[in-house]
């Protein structure tokens, strides 16, 4: 039996951290023991069978307790190594399993502890680099194994060098989309849709790498072109500066038919097959699991090639705009709009199955079983 000890950045709704949770679901518990180590405690530590502890920071506590460790990390006692050190002894783990880019600083304490690791890196550069120093990134490029999340992702790692670079293609719970009719009909009212307007669905949190920056453009050139259309944008709040102006920025332009949702949990499936299609106009994406979700909804995607998506699509989906043009984007929603891309649900269906979870577990087991 392998134990693994993965350790992953907030523990919350983020596709990287969704992949590994959807991992834990399949878990073969007879060839693997798992335990998992976040500094947060994020939405889904809820969501973890019980089976798997959770471990956290020492200091995601308050008062006397908190105070007393920020001092005896003050004189020199190292209480967050400590710690990992503690969790490390309970476990015994063969390996300590790193996800996201933003995990390189274990890996100090895992070549003292003699302990070997697999790095999960799931981002593209350069926007998800930009935060981090050189000496983060380069420890996790030793690891045993280096697994990504698509053929772009590979490329970027060989260009860094990484060791035993694989592809994992993220696990998509698709046995959890189960839209409910009953409450679409209420969310379409509630949001005084008209029954006749063509929705566009976009997801993910609302930050420049998310593409918030083309969606002001995209609205003013469909007023511009008579193209009447509406925006739901599924995803929660950063409270960042960057939103902050989006959100002015569309109240400028009178953007009224674009709705934010903010974060949704139970309803997001109901929101989203509202939509008529999808679009995607993120600047980086490594994969894009939403891609998936939608192909599996039946809403063709339009999108910029940000990456990964590139490895999803097929004929009949939609399509990818090489030219990074708003305008070029545009016209290829309303071709879609107005019937002249040709689009197979059936083909946007069986594709989406090609990434179930259930499906691609059992290739990251076989990814686990070749390391000793």
């Amino acid at each position: 039996m392998k134990k693994i000890l993965f350790f992953t950045p907030f523990g919350g709704r983020t596709g990287s951290e969704m992949l590994i949770w959807n991992i834990f679901k399949h878990l073969n518990t007879d060839k693997f023991q798992v335990a998992v180590y976040s500094d947060k405690v994020g939405s889904l530590k809820n969501d973890l069978p019980s089976h798997i502890p959770y471990y956290t920071s020492p200091f995601n506590c308050s008062g006397i307790s908190l105070l007393t460790k920020k001092l005896l990390t003050k004189f020199g006692y190292s209480v967050y190594e400590k710690n990992l050190i503690k969790i490390h002894e309970e476990l015994k783990p063969d390996y300590w399993y790193l996800n996201t880019n933003l995990s390189g600083h274990f890996v100090e304490l895992a070549e003292k502890l003699g302990v070997k690791i697999i790095s999960h890196i799931s981002e593209m550069p350069y926007l998800l680099y930009e935060s981090l120093a050189e000496k983060d990134i380069k420890p996790m490029l030793k690891a045993e194994m280096t697994l990504c999340s698509s053929e772009a992702g590979r490329h970027s790692l060989e260009i860094l060098e990484a060791n035993n670079i694989k592809i994992l293609y993220p696990l998509v719970d698709l046995q959890s989309i189960r839209p409910s009719e009953s409450n679409k009909k209420i969310i379409k009212s509630k949001l005084n849709i008209p029954s006749d307007a063509y929705i566009w669905a976009m997801s993910g949190s609302l930050i420049y790498r998310k593409g918030i920056d083309y969606l002001p453009q995209i609205v003013r050139l469909m007023r511009e072109k008579d193209k009447k259309c509406y925006f739901i944008w599924m995803g929660g709040k950063t409270g960042s500066a960057s939103e902050y102006y989006f959100r002015k920025e569309l109240a400028y332009y009178q953007c009224d038919n674009v709705l934010l949702t903010g974060a949704l949990s139970e309803e997001y499936y109901d929101y989203f097959d509202l939509a008529n299609a999808f679009l995607l106009p993120s600047h980086e994406e490594t994969f894009g699991m939403v891609n998936v979700e939608a192909a599996y909804l039946g809403k063709p995607i339009i999108t910029f090639n940000s990456g990964g998506v590139i490895d999803i699509m097929r004929e009949g989906m939609g399509k990818i705009v090489e030219s990074w043009n708003v305008e070029d984007l545009v016209n290829s929603m309303i071709d879609l709009m107005e019937g002249r891309i040709e689009i197979n649900k059936e083909t946007m269906r069986q594709r989406a199955l090609d990434f179930d979870s259930s499906k691609m577990y059992l290739e990251w087991e076989k990814l686990m079983d070749t390391l000793p």
